[in-house]
Formats: C-alpha cells, sequence, structure tokens
C-alpha cells in the first residue's frame, strides 16, 4: 500500500487521479501523530483562557456559537462544544487527514476537530473511523443508507469561470469532482447546488480551478442534539 503524499495538488483532481489516490492511504502513519495531536488538544482543554467572541451577526447568533464545518455526525454545537473533551481520537482515526484541530482564532471551538476544505475535503468513509473512535459521543452515527451532512455549498457566481467568460470553454469540474450524483448541476451554462442531494463535503471547492475559489462552504448552524433517523439536515 502506497503512502499518502503530504498533500494533493488541485492539478490531481483535474487529472482524475486524487480519489483513487485518497483510497489507497494507510491509517498507520496517522497512529505516530497521536501523542503530538494530544499535547496540542491539551492547550484549548479549558475554555476559560479563551478570548470573547466577536460581535455576531444575526445569522451567527441563532447558534451563539463561532461557526464550523464540523466531523460528520457531529451533534448541535453548544452541545458538542459542551461535551468534547478535545482528545484528538477522530483526527488519529480519520484516513485521509480531513481532520485538523480548529486555531485559536476561532476562540471558544479552539482546538475542537473540524474540517478545512480548502486544505482537505472530507471523503466520507463508508464506515467513519472518526464516528466509531470518539468516546464522548459527540459524532453520533446514522442509519445505514442515509447520508451526513456536514455544510452547504454555494456557488459564487461572480468568481466562477463559467460566469466571468474567462473559461476558455465551458468549466464542469466542480460537477465531475462531485461524489454525489446530482448535487452540483448546471443551469442556463452555470453550476448550482442542489443542498437537498449536497453533503458539504468540500470536493467541489477544493478543486475549483478558478483564481478566486468560485465555491463558499457555509457550516451548518442547526444541528440536532443527536442525530436522528430521516433527511439529512440542512440550514433552511
Amino acid at each position: 500500500m502506497s503512502e499518502k503524499p503530504d498533500k494533493f495538488s488541485r492539478r490531481d483532481f483535474l487529472r482524475g487521479k486524487i480519489l483513487s489516490r485518497f483510497v489507497d492511504v494507510s491509517t498507520r502513519s496517522l497512529q505516530a501523530k497521536g501523542e503530538q495531536i494530544a499535547n496540542v488538544a491539551a492547550q484549548y482543554a479549558a475554555p476559560d483562557h479563551l478570548t470573547e467572541p466577536a460581535q455576531q451577526t444575526q445569522r451567527q447568533s441563532g447558534s451563539g456559537t463561532f461557526p464550523v464545518i464540523r466531523v460528520p455526525g457531529a451533534i448541535q454545537e453548544s452541545k458538542f462544544l459542551a461535551q468534547c473533551t478535545r482528545c484528538g481520537d477522530c483526527i488519529t482515526a480519520c484516513p485521509h487527514h480531513a481532520i485538523v484541530l480548529a486555531p485559536p482564532s476561532f476562540r471558544q471551538a479552539a482546538g475542537s476537530p473540524m474540517i478545512n476544505a480548502s486544505q482537505q475535503p472530507c471523503l466520507m468513509c463508508e464506515n467513519f473511523p472518526c464516528i466509531a473512535t470518539c468516546p464522548e459521543g459527540v459524532l453520533q452515527p446514522i442509519d445505514k443508507g442515509l447520508k451526513y451532512k456536514i455544510a452547504d455549498a454555494r456557488i459564487l457566481d461572480y468568481n466562477c469561470l463559467n460566469g466571468t467568460g474567462r473559461a476558455a470553454e465551458q468549466c464542469s469540474i466542480c460537477i465531475e469532482q462531485c461524489p454525489e450524483l446530482g448535487a452540483i448541476v448546471l443551469d442556463n451554462g452555470m453550476p448550482s447546488v442542489v443542498n437537498d442531494k449536497c453533503t458539504g463535503c468540500g470536493i467541489c471547492h477544493y478543486a475549483c480551478p478558478a483564481p478566486t475559489n468560485a465555491i463558499a462552504m457555509m457550516p451548518l448552524l442547526q444541528r440536532p442534539v443527536t442525530l436522528t433517523v430521516g433527511n439529512i439536515p440542512h440550514d433552511s
């Protein structure tokens, strides 16, 4: 089994190689990072040393916390922050290096696990080892056959190559790389996200070739206290 390179480039996506290379990643190299992750996470274990949050927008005030794209299965944000011990087990378990620690600038969320699709999208593993390894239950499984949702993708028409006319021919990279059939469609020559089918994995964001990324990833501000059987939850 081949070792995972330090990083993947958008060129790999365009060549159609990235997903097959992700599948061939070994988790063994991550185990050696366990102690390092624990030491870093320990810096954020106590919330009283963190600064107060900046004034929130009306959209943010619904959750009362800094908006963060969480790991699949994450429960409602205030409950997540109260119960997550920042142990780093989900980070160690992720075979694709998609889970990282939120930086200090994220205030109350600092040191907690999150997804940064600009660096590494979530590959939505079949068995979700991140959920299975969580000792506190802040990552909850849902019934087999249902889909997890961690974010909403939004197309920024003013940055899209199709909208600006900068593409030599019509760009469809986001549609080609999207793992969910029908989650991104072309509407009058412009890509459009079907949120009921989009899982928010961030692959489209990572793959977008526009000079200024044309796909914004919007964190879910409303998540259930515990995930239950049904449709994928998403912001209205």
